[in-house]
């Protein structure tokens, strides 16, 4: 990586770096979302939820499109998922997380 890829690379990972917009990208890894059913699901506020959401979509991680009154959200990048399978390798064999 270049020295501007690693910096940009670390925006991407602090974008990522808060419980709820890790449950964000996992939710959606299982397709889309209205933005009522993610903050329902991940038990936080609408408000939280449109911060976190325009986080992820400032890192290019999530789009939104509205359709009427409703917001919907899907990853932008479905490779990025693989990050995850990658944490949850390191958390488990590494950290001693169980299931």
């Amino acid at each position: 990586m270049t020295t501007s890829e690693r910096a940009a690379a670390a925006e991407v990972l602090k974008a990522i770096a808060h419980p709820v917009r890790l449950g964000v990208i996992e939710i959606l890894a299982q397709g889309e979302r209205t933005v009522t059913a993610l903050y329902e699901e991940l038990k936080c506020s609408q408000s939280m939820m449109s911060h976190q959401l325009k986080t992820l979509s400032q890192q290019k991680l999530v789009t939104i499109r509205k359709e009427g009154t409703q917001k919907y959200c899907s990853l932008a990048n479905t490779e990025f998922i693989k990050v995850f399978s990658c944490m949850q390798n390191h958390l488990r064999n590494f950290l001693n997380f169980k299931e």
